[in-house]
């Protein structure tokens, strides 16, 4: 495995309601990170390969920038639905490895991770549209004598 390629994972604690951790790793999380009983330790929600895991962190920030507590960290201030939904939504090859049961079956994630790329398509439409618009007008206006 490259230095380029890892895991991005959800999780959350207990102890600090609220908050969802979003961070990248390289290695796969382990069954004893998803079984977590003791309160302070993280409790796993989400994980997926990416082979593009710097870029893939990067579109998860931009994704729950709104929701942000601490950039460095990767705490957010979201349920764990909607963080899942947002990184399960990256418009990058990935292999999802875990989701928890409770997040699968919330009919959010599902509605959210739509949504989310939804709004990616018509972004990249726009843009599409917007890049021929600007090649029809290079080629009308290198029509046009200057001199």
């Amino acid at each position: 495995m490259s230095d380029l390629e890892g895991y991005l994972i959800v999780e959350t604690r207990e102890d600090r309601p609220g908050l969802v951790r979003v961070f990248s790793s390289p290695q796969n999380p382990t069954p004893s990170d998803v079984a977590a009983t003791d309160p302070s330790a993280p409790r796993l929600r989400y994980a997926a390969f990416f082979p593009a895991l710097h870029v893939a962190r990067m579109h998860a920030a931009t994704a729950l920038r709104h929701s942000m507590v601490d950039a460095e960290a990767g705490l957010y201030r979201t349920d764990p639905v909607t963080a899942a939904a947002a990184v399960d939504a990256i418009d990058l090859s990935h292999r999802r490895v875990y989701l928890a049961p409770e997040i699968e079956s919330d009919p959010g994630f599902s509605a959210g991770r739509e949504q989310r790329r939804g709004r990616q398509r018509l972004a990249n439409r726009i843009w599409i549209t917007v890049g021929v618009l600007a090649l029809i007008l290079l080629a009308l206006f290198a029509r046009i004598p200057v001199f």
